[in-house]
């Protein structure tokens, strides 16, 4: 999921143009774009077209360290006995 990395945007806009999902990339009241991760496709555009790499990809979103998959460290998954089934059942 990409995100926007507002220090480095300059609200050119260019994103939101070449984005082929209608509604994907909007602006935010202080114009800076955002992306609308449940119908954005991934598609890569507006990475490939930004002019300041300002669009990152999820796996440097600072918000989203510790979730998913990755070294367990922080909250989210990873390290943790869980509750499944056969924990602490001798199976």
């Amino acid at each position: 999921m990409p995100w926007v990395k507002e220090s480095e945007c300059v609200k050119c806009k260019i994103c939101v143009n070449v984005c082929p999902v209608e509604g994907a990339i909007t602006l935010k009241n202080d114009g800076y774009p955002y992306i609308n991760n449940d119908i954005c496709t991934r598609c890569g555009l507006c990475m490939e077209k930004c002019p300041k790499d300002a669009i990152r990809p999820n796996s440097e979103n600072p918000a989203m360290r510790g979730m998913g998959r990755g070294r367990g460290l922080g909250h989210g998954m990873g390290r943790g006995m869980g509750k499944g089934l056969g924990r602490n059942r001798g199976y």
